[in-house]
């Protein structure tokens, strides 16, 4: 049955990590591609000198603002220079960065599949595609829905809180998400219930930590398209997941189980 069950996780990940790296491609991808060049791109900024009083213009190349503007004088100041020695290594976009975005999509479609099929054997009930989609849209609701909420996903150039408060929160509300979901599904009286929608609103009350001051190179437009696209994606990746978990669970794992069982007798 172990080898079964392993056999459902490579399956189903493999499938749900492929479609959804052509799902990724043909919407947020170009979005991602399209808000790097804000982040890294060459801007010209036209300004006054105070002093001088002489209107004129600098580019600046991967130079933060403020780091121009805090020139006390900046003729005497010839250029500013990045060093881009320390960069880490970045696939080449096209062929190279779809190939490592595929195997990156694979390997969390086999972990999240792990879980799923998991969940599936804790619980010992029949499992079919029709639950595996219901169980699926549950993952979405816990590391995608309800996380995003309070941090819907970012463009890069966006400000952003704290990573550690932002880790903890969404940790926080994943694992409240978890149980109420677990509660919701588990209990048939209705204390857990409403213990439940509790624990997973709680989060939400609390808040999620966000900086004091918004600031993005990226327009607004963009950074909304790729929110939707991004929870699009993600909800096809899960639906495909519960999907594909059940019926390779069904056609697999359940006859296993029944020979072992007859075996036993």
């Amino acid at each position: 049955m172990i080898s079964k069950a392993v056999t459902t996780v490579l399956l189903s990940g493999f499938v749900a990590g492929i479609l959804v790296t052509g799902a990724q491609m043909l919407k947020v991808t170009p979005l991602i591609l399209q808000a790097e060049k804000f982040e890294v791109g060459t801007e010209v900024l036209p300004h006054t000198h105070q002093q001088s009083e002489i209107t004129h213009e600098h580019e600046l190349n991967v130079v933060a603002l403020n780091v121009h503007v805090s020139m006390k004088d900046a003729h005497a100041v010839e250029a500013v220079s990045v060093d881009h020695s320390d960069e880490s290594w970045l696939p080449e976009d096209g062929a190279e960065r779809t190939f490592y975005t595929g195997i990156s999509n694979i390997v969390t479609g086999i972990a999240f599949s792990l879980m799923l099929v998991a969940v599936y054997l804790l619980r010992g009930k029949p499992v079919n595609m029709n639950s595996g989609l219901l169980w699926g849209a549950a993952g979405f609701l816990i590391f995608s829905g309800s996380p995003a909420l309070g941090l819907p996903p970012e463009l890069p150039g966006m400000t952003a809180a704290a990573l550690d408060a932002r880790q903890t929160w969404w940790i926080g509300t994943v694992i409240a998400t978890a149980i109420g979901i677990g509660l919701l599904s588990e209990t048939k009286t209705i204390l857990p219930k409403i213990a439940a929608v509790l624990l997973m609103a709680a989060p939400h009350l609390i808040g999620a930590p966000h900086p004091l001051l918004f600031e993005s190179n990226v327009p607004a437009e963009i950074s909304a398209q790729f929110a939707i696209a991004s929870l699009f994606t993600s909800a096809f990746f899960w639906m495909v997941l519960g999907a594909s978990t059940g019926y390779f669970y069904q056609k697999l794992v359940p006859k296993t189980t029944e020979s072992l069982t007859t075996a036993s007798a």
